[in-house]
């Protein structure tokens, strides 16, 4: 195309000429005329023009080196060109230089990261620079460097957001961010590092559904490392600064939750009160429920308790009336309750029981005992007998199951083995 109009061109200087030809090979070469692209470049070469003037040229041949498959080629051009003592050429030369190595295996990571770093300083505040830094942090994110990823791409996207291209690099941030907390690439990191690294991230998390997983995720962790303190701190932040309705409630009943399982109950009641909103759904509206009984439980407010729970029978709501049974010495309540709770689960005798289950199975023999209801703590023990074999706390249940329960000592010592809330916990992870 540009070549029919060369004629025109020619009446402009040497150093126009030659640009203009490099300018409009590079054009060709984006549009994938490569044919068109040769003539361009031989037409630029042609002019001797000035050495940067060529030098440019010679980029563009380099790129179109690589097209047609000539990667020794491009690669010896490439270096030579980055050779130049001039920023503006010798900058997007290295950078290929370093894409080039990598892509071949002929260059380490780190020292692929260091040459990047130092190109970065070279030559600021243009398409070059969103180049260097956004292979350098896609660079860091493959080596595991998450931190120094993060920081490389946030750093430069406050500085060049008027670029164009700069939404790119605010993409790779946002999907860096993802792939870490919400896609798992930083399941390999200690759970107190990852907390870190979000905390000083946290502007990133994205609003809506996504967040709150990432946000879960995290906090699930956390958890499971009975790290229940920073776990709280992290659902807070979510419920506090970034929810409103359902997605508040939803969080904040797991924030909830780990107030509880911290020995936090006055902070699990303020935090469902505080969360109230009407049309939640049926079983999120249960779970709440059962936790601002559980919690008013734990703060010795029985009555108040099982007003909360009214008719629901769901089985959260049943565990917490079984244990405010328990509690408060109602041993018939309490047989029946935990008996219930286990429900048929004799029949599927081949699956070891749960701690939750053992502690509700000991429970209700202990409550049918002390209510001397010898008739159910037969039936019990019968149905249990296969079950109390594969179980974790096989003498406890034994005594539990056999009416040997005649002295508040044994109680004790039979129950320090039943911890309900220890049970919970451990259901809730």
């Amino acid at each position: 195309h540009g070549v029919a109009g060369a004629g025109v061109i020619d009446q402009f200087p040497t150093s126009w000429r030659a640009r203009f030809g490099a300018a409009h090979a590079m054009a060709a070469i984006e549009t994938g005329d490569l044919d068109a692209a040769r003539a361009l470049l031989a037409y630029s070469f042609s002019q001797n023009a000035s050495a940067p003037d060529q030098l440019e040229a010679r980029l563009v041949q380099a790129r179109l080196f690589e097209l047609e498959g000539q990667g020794d080629r491009a690669l010896a051009v490439y270096t030579a060109v980055g050779r130049a003592p001039l920023d503006g050429i010798a900058t997007p030369a290295k950078l290929a230089v370093v894409r080039m190595k990598l892509a071949r295996q002929a260059m380490k990571p780190d020292e692929a990261a260091s040459q990047l770093e130092s190109l970065k300083w070279r030559w600021r505040g243009d398409a070059t620079e969103l180049t260097v830094i956004r292979t350098l942090g896609s660079l860091y994110l493959s080596q595991g460097r998450y931190r120094e990823a993060l920081e490389t791409l946030r750093g430069a996207g406050k500085r060049m957001a008027d670029l164009p291209g700069a939404a790119d690099l605010q993409a790779d941030l946002a999907n860096a961010f993802r792939a870490l907390f919400l896609e798992g690439a930083a399941d390999g990191l200690q759970p107190v590092q990852a907390l870190a690294l979000f905390f000083d991230f946290r502007d990133l998390t994205p609003l809506g559904a996504d967040g709150d997983e990432m946000v879960r995720r995290l906090a699930r962790r956390l958890i499971d490392v009975d790290l229940l303190t920073q776990a709280a701190e992290l659902l807070k932040y979510q419920v506090d600064s970034r929810l409103d309705g359902v997605a508040k409630a939803q969080v904040a009943t797991d924030l909830a939750t780990v107030y509880l399982m911290n020995r936090q109950p006055e902070q699990a009641l303020q935090t469902i009160w505080a969360s109230r909103t009407t049309l939640l759904p049926t079983a999120l509206n249960t779970e709440r429920r059962a936790l601002e009984a559980r919690a008013l439980y734990d703060l010795g407010r029985f009555d108040h308790a099982l007003e909360v729970l009214d008719r629901d029978q769901s089985p959260e709501a049943r565990a917490v009336r079984a244990e405010i049974a328990w509690k408060q010495a109602k041993w018939a309540d309490a047989g029946g309750l935990y008996e219930g709770l286990l429900g048929e689960r004799w029949k599927t005798s081949a699956t070891p029981l749960t701690p939750e289950e053992e502690v509700r199975l000991i429970r209700a023999g202990v409550g049918w005992s002390l209510a001397h209801d010898n008739a159910a703590l037969a039936r019990l023990s019968r149905a249990y007998a296969p079950l109390v074999q594969t179980a974790r706390r096989k003498d406890a249940l034994r005594i539990a199951l056999a009416d040997q329960i005649d002295s508040p000592g044994t109680v004790a010592s039979v129950t320090a083995q039943a911890d309900a809330f220890t049970g919970w916990v451990a259901a809730m992870k």
